[in-house]
């Protein structure tokens, strides 16, 4: 005889939070969900309620909410308290700020666990999260550009030589290395690193730069050349590109950069190419761009430990009536 037992679920839905009625669903290791009385209940309203009652709350993406936890970074928690492995969620540092941990200890494609933080441990404490696609807002000087079916963040004016910047907290907690992802599309006719501006604080990219501190110091670029393969020798193309012929970055990027185009061939003139996303490690064809297979993700260990914020800008040599890159995704963490 099969026994079948069922559970109702309920589901409540707004643009950040995703609560649920459940009270007999597990999940990972059997722990019960336990639901917030309200809709809208953050981690921290939770824990108002409910001191020292960690568990699976199926609240903000049925994140993990570890009430009875407290250190000063999540590395600190991960490292104190090995049964928080694998349970990314919502922690408490320095018993004030709750910040959202990714806990993996080991990535897995096959659970698809991300983000791929994963493989030199937990302990991620991410500063930002942007997916322009869900609704979310462009931050700092980054403006909403609508493009065909799609809606993206772009450079603040149609000047040359233009960076517009965004910057991320990570609210003075000390850290050494960054992980993270961008997806970005092209527009128009891209110069990956042939820019004639060679200095970290100007459009040296055409794609998106990440830096820290003041002077500025550099984490990781993304760059978006002309196109995958040129009948010509084309120096706008990336490094990767499949004519080999594409200009170097800077020495203060040296190997620290995506490149990728959205174009198969050239010339090419104003248009968006947003039928393969920049960065993604696919749609490469016959270059050399999508060989590193951590795409999307990136991971930079930094000369010294530093609580620095992090930068983001969008650059181009534009105007961008002609050229530029329009990003839609931002993912960044530090440990």
């Amino acid at each position: 005889m099969l026994l079948v037992t069922c559970c109702l679920v309920v589901i409540f839905l707004t643009k950040e939070l995703v609560v649920a009625t459940d009270q007999c669903s597990s999940y990972g290791g059997g722990q019960q969900f336990k639901t917030p009385l309200s809709t809208g209940e953050s981690c921290e309203a939770i824990y108002n309620k409910n001191h020292n009652k960690s568990g699976y709350y199926w609240i903000l993406s049925n994140r993990y909410c570890g009430m009875n936890y407290n250190g000063s970074s999540c590395k600190d928690i991960y490292n104190n308290y090995p049964e928080t492995a694998n349970k990314s969620g919502y922690y408490r540092i320095d018993e004030s700020q709750w910040v959202y941990c990714d806990m993996t200890a080991i990535a897995d494609d096959a659970t698809n666990i991300i983000p791929t933080c994963a493989g030199i441990g937990g302990g991620w404490k991410r500063i930002a999260l942007i997916n322009i696609s869900a609704g979310d807002d462009c931050p700092g000087e980054w403006i909403k550009a609508s493009k065909r079916s799609g809606v993206f963040c772009r450079v603040t004016s149609n000047d040359t030589n233009i960076c517009s910047s965004a910057k991320f907290s990570t609210n003075g907690i000390s850290y050494q290395r960054v992980c993270g992802m961008a997806r970005g599309y092209q527009k128009g006719n891209s110069e990956g690193f042939a820019s004639s501006e060679k200095s970290i604080d100007g459009a040296y990219v055409s794609g998106l730069s990440l830096t820290h501190g003041n002077p500025r110091q550099h984490i990781w670029t993304f760059a978006n050349g002309l196109s995958e393969h040129c009948s010509t020798k084309a120096v706008n193309n990336c490094p990767c590109a499949a004519d080999d012929a594409g200009s170097l970055p800077p020495p203060f990027v040296g190997s620290n950069y995506y490149c990728e185009s959205g174009a198969l061939r050239c010339p090419i003139y104003v248009g968006h190419f947003l039928h393969d996303a920049l960065w993604d490690g696919k749609k490469c064809m016959s270059s050399k761009c999508c060989d590193n297979k951590t795409q999307p993700w990136f991971h930079h260990q930094l000369d010294q430990p530093t609580n620095n914020d992090i930068e983001a800008r969008i650059c181009s040599s534009g105007p961008f009536d002609e050229r530029s890159t329009l990003i839609d995704q931002l993912e960044l963490y530090i440990q």
